[in-house]
């Protein structure tokens, strides 16, 4: 039976989440440069339409059965893209669902296949089990820190690691001045609510004492809802929603402090000095790998800030090609001997 689709896409996106949507994006990229045509792409999304005009691919409504059954049945593979989609830190519904895409996939023979994920945590069996069957399944698994393959391999699920997809967007160039006079933040809401605020207190205080501007990045809208609540005030606050937004985002940026990975990585990519706050065993590791200094509370941002280093150009051109190798790798693995875009 020929099939429409090389490839459907599912995973976190048409929410607004900032780093979701980046890391759909330059899945849809590498995918092109591939040799998928777009047309052969399908993301399941929860505003089809918004994602189909900004990436040029096809988009269905993930919420409705028949849309994604038709989607899944017409796809030679379903692609379970990053970032933590199997997880059970808020809920026990995202490891649900994405384990309910994955056996529906299967079913109507699009071969699942992961890339770019991390993996936890898993606190519940019932999540860990949701996790398992769904991972079990797939052809070829990315993810994209250490703690996610020493979970994996806690199940005996063998896989290999690759640096974030969003690599695969470098490089990105704002505008710099001569002056640079501005402190990037992050914050995003949690549990403990205190980090939060404590970390704005020190940020402000610092820029402050230094003379920087404090510009509140915002990856979506909670993260600015949560700037409100938290009441401290920032000299300007963005809520980032494209790949367009962030480079204006960080024109004049001289230091970024934040909560969120996509945040952390992006100030690397716009050759930002930049501090992490680990509010999420993911952004530690990320931070660890890259070498990013983490503030916990304790220490002072001013002293972080001078141990913190601009990431050098063959450090991320190199994540780039590696992401290229691993992708073309895997996209072949998954849809098998043929050639991408070959109809089944």
């Amino acid at each position: 039976m020929a099939r429409k689709y090389d490839l459907a896409i599912c995973g976190y996106y048409g929410f607004g989440n900032l780093g979701d949507e980046l890391i759909c994006r330059a899945l849809v990229e590498m995918a092109a440069d591939a040799g998928i045509e777009r047309g052969r792409i399908c993301v399941l999304s929860s505003d089809p339409c918004l994602t189909s005009s900004r990436l040029g691919v096809e988009a269905v409504d993930r919420w409705k059965f028949f849309q994604v059954s038709k989607a899944l049945r017409q796809s030679r593979s379903l692609l379970l893209g990053g970032g933590g989609l199997f997880q059970d830190s808020t809920s026990l519904r995202s490891c649900l669902y994405y384990w309910g895409v994955t056996l529906l996939g299967r079913l109507l023979g699009a071969v699942p296949w992961t890339f770019g994920q991390s993996v936890g945590p898993l606190r519940s069996k019932t999540a860990r089990t949701f996790a398992r069957h769904a991972l079990k399944a797939c052809r070829v698994r990315f993810v994209r820190d250490e703690a996610s393959k020493d979970l994996l391999s806690s199940m005996g699920l063998d896989c290999d690691i690759l640096p974030d997809p969003v690599f695969y967007l470098a490089p990105l160039t704002p505008r710099k001045s001569g002056v640079c006079d501005v402190l990037a933040l992050n914050v995003r809401p949690i549990n403990d609510g205190q980090g939060a605020a404590k970390l704005l207190r020190e940020a402000k205080a610092f820029g402050d004492a230094n003379g920087y501007r404090t510009r509140a990045i915002c990856m979506c809208e909670e993260d600015l809802l949560e700037l409100k609540r938290l009441g401290e005030d920032c000299d300007e606050a963005i809520v980032v929603k494209d790949i367009k937004d962030v480079i204006c985002a960080f024109e004049d940026v001289r230091y970024a402090v934040g909560m969120r990975l996509h945040f952390c990585l992006l100030a690397l990519l716009c050759k930002v000095s930049v501090v992490a706050v680990p509010y999420d065993p993911k952004v530690r590791s990320f931070a660890l790998n890259w070498d990013i200094p983490l503030w916990e509370g304790s220490e002072s941002l001013e002293s972080l800030f001078l141990k913190a280093k601009v990431a050098r150009d063959d450090e991320i051109n190199l994540a780039k090609e590696t992401l290229t190798k691993g992708f073309t790798f895997a996209i072949r693995k998954a849809l098998g001997d043929e050639c991408v875009g070959a109809r089944s």
